[in-house]
This record gives structure tokens, sequence and C-alpha cells, in this order.
């Protein structure tokens, strides 16, 4: 019945432009559903990805992407999609605040003609205060993060610091920058802190957040993953892009970067100011070098919450 509903929409042009706000799975649903959710009933996440597509943007943009997901044939879900970076370099459809800060993302990518190989960094923002952006702790943490990053990464040329705009990440990010040296750094809105999807298992505590709050912060992590996931054009250099966020996004672009379900998210766990690296190869190789990655940090300076 939705799917029939979502086909006649688009007939009609009302659901024609894609929106993004929800995940274009690279599988099928029936074997997301079969592989990750076997006690739910058919059908179960489909009026939540409708509610959400609705939402988001008043026009139905986003039900051309509901509808590819839906209608997918069966993919082996084992399989690596070689053109995974082809759905990534479609932009259209965003609202205008994300689809500006994508803009500013694709300024990077084009500058990046000669980088066969793309180090991102995932930082998680060391320990925020109470009524400061960081604690003791916390600007120890960065710095310690600042002195792994600097040793890893002062014979590239070609690095910038993107940080989300609350106070804990540009605070992070003021450290780090500080010791990295002449550094370009960026905010983004891309990077705020959000649901980017309901995982599995759903905590009880998110079960009932509202639809459209759902729909924003999906839209604004498929737009960070376009601004940071990205394959190079290949040449001799490399890159280091160091990207300072938070926990929950940050975990949802790595499941996305390696084509896991982006439903097992909340199933990884990184403490404050650890650091997530992907390689990304101008072949269209990813790999994830380190996750959650705290053997920067003695025992007395790591925590979580």
């Amino acid at each position: 019945m939705l799917h029939r509903g979502l086909l006649a929409l688009r007939r009609t042009g009302r659901g024609a432009v894609l929106g993004r706000a929800c995940w274009a799975s690279s599988r099928s649903a029936s074997s997301l559903r079969d592989r990750l959710l076997p006690k739910l009933p058919k059908g179960y996440w489909l009026p939540t990805i409708a509610v959400g597509c609705f939402t988001i943007v008043s026009s139905g943009a986003l039900f051309d992407l509901a509808i590819r997901w839906i209608s997918r044939r069966e993919e082996d879900s084992d399989e690596w999609m070689e053109d995974w970076d082809e759905q990534l370099l479609e932009d259209g459809g965003f609202p205008e605040d994300i689809a500006a800060a994508l803009a500013a993302g694709r300024g990077l990518r084009q500058s990046y003609d000669h980088v066969g190989t793309r180090h991102v960094f995932f930082i998680r923002h060391a320990q925020p205060g109470d009524g400061e952006p960081l604690t003791p702790l916390g600007i120890r943490q960065a710095e310690a993060t600042a002195q792994r990053l600097q040793s890893q990464i002062v014979n590239l040329k070609r690095k910038v610091i993107f940080h989300s705009p609350a106070p804990e990440a540009k605070a992070t990010a003021d450290i780090i920058q500080k010791t990295l040296g002449k550094v370009r750094t960026k905010e983004s809105p891309l990077l705020a802190e959000g649901i980017p999807v309901v995982p599995s298992p759903a905590p009880e505590q998110l079960q009932e957040i509202p639809h459209e709050v759902l729909a924003s912060d999906g839209a604004r992590a498929e737009g960070a993953l376009r601004t940071h996931v990205w394959r190079p054009a290949g040449g001799p250099d490399a890159s280091a892009e160091v990207v300072i966020g938070h926990g929950n996004l940050i975990r949802y672009l790595v499941c996305r970067a390696l084509q896991l379900s982006p439903l097992v998210w909340s199933r990884f766990a990184a403490g404050h100011s650890t650091i997530s690296w992907i390689e990304i190869r101008s072949d269209g190789a990813v790999l994830l070098r380190e996750f959650g990655s705290a053997g920067h940090l003695p025992q007395e300076l790591q925590s979580y919450r």
C-alpha cells in the first residue's frame, strides 16, 4: 500500500526531486530487514521513512530516495559496491543551509586534483565542561590528541580542520590547530550532533523522538557524508582532514564509509578526544585504520561521558 502510494506521488511529480534525508541502502529493504530486524513486522520502518521524508521538505523532495530503496532488487549484502561514490555526487534536493555547506565541500574536492590518498581523522570532541567549553581534563585530552595528529601528518602538505559549531568541538579544534600550525580551520554546521537514524536495537529514549527531528538530523548527516567521504581523483599527493565532531555522527559516518548498515552505529563506542581514521584511495578502496583509538591518552585522561 505504501509503495503504491509513493509511486503514485512520483507519477504526479510531487516527489520528483531527491532530498537525501533518509539513508539509501545499497541493499534491498527486505534483505536489510531480514538480516538486522528479524523480529519486526514487515514494513515496520516504512512509515518512519515516509513521515520523515514528508516533514523535512514539504514538496515531497525525499520520496524518490525512499522509492529507490523500497524498489531496489535483491543483491548480495556482503558485496562491496565499487561505484559507491556515484550516488554521493548528487547533491540536489537538500535544504538551503545544507546545500550551502555542501557547496563549500565541493570546493575542497576540486582543489585536490593531484591527491591519490585521503586520510580522514574523525575526532570526537574532548570532555565538555559545565559552563566552559572544556574541562581541565578535556583540555589535556585535546592537547594529547593534537600531539598524536602532529606526529601522524607532519609530512603531509595538504591539511585542513573541520569542526562542529558546538563550543566543545570548536575549543578542541583550536587546541589542535595551535599544535598543527598553519592549517585552515573551517566550521561546518553539517557536523552538529543529532540522531542520524534510529539504530537497531533502538534505546527506549530514541523511540519517541519526533519524526521531523529525525528527518532533519538525517539530512544533515547525509550532507556530512558527502562532504567528508569521497574518492580522490588520483595522483602522488596525500591529504589529511581532521574532522572534529560528535559521537553519534562519527559512528554513523564510519558505518556508511565502510558500507555497513547505518542501523548498527550505536553498537560502536568512542571516548572523548579519540581518533577514528579512515583512508580513502583513488581506486575506491576505503580502509578503517583505527576506530575510537585512545592509545595516545593515558588511562587518567580517558573519559566517555
